[in-house]
């Protein structure tokens, strides 16, 4: 699928990189998917219950970058799992988050191409 109109744009500031994963290219119900990498974020905010106390209510987001090969998902999640060890933010312009079925878990999927994520987060792989 490609963009046929875009008039705006969402730019993800990471703060806290959770889990990190990358897999090859995958066919479910016959539709093909590239390689990718997908790695995790939690928001928790707390809400006060008059019955329970203080509620912790998670918002957690899967973000997912597509790339050619399985070997470029693997050099790229060596690349995000640094950025999570000198705990920086990392950048990615996405879609709006969406939810699959009944998953409580978010997802966002990278809008730019590989090159355009890679400059923004000054990566090289």
């Amino acid at each position: 699928m490609s963009m046929i109109q875009e008039d705006f744009r969402l730019k993800y500031e990471i703060l806290s990189i959770g889990s990190i994963k990358s897999w090859g290219e995958t066919v479910i119900d016959g539709n093909r998917n590239p390689p990718s990498v997908k790695f995790r974020a939690t928001n928790i905010e707390g809400k006060e219950d008059p019955v329970v106390g203080l509620r912790e209510i998670e918002t957690i987001v899967d973000f997912q970058i597509k790339t050619k090969t399985l070997e470029e998902a693997v050099k790229l999640t060596e690349k995000i799992r640094k950025v999570r060890a000198d705990k920086k933010p990392l950048y990615l312009v996405g879609d709006l988050p969406k939810r699959q079925n009944t998953d409580d878990i978010l997802k966002v999927k990278n809008t730019q191409s590989l090159e355009e994520f890679l400059k923004l987060n000054n990566i090289t792989i």
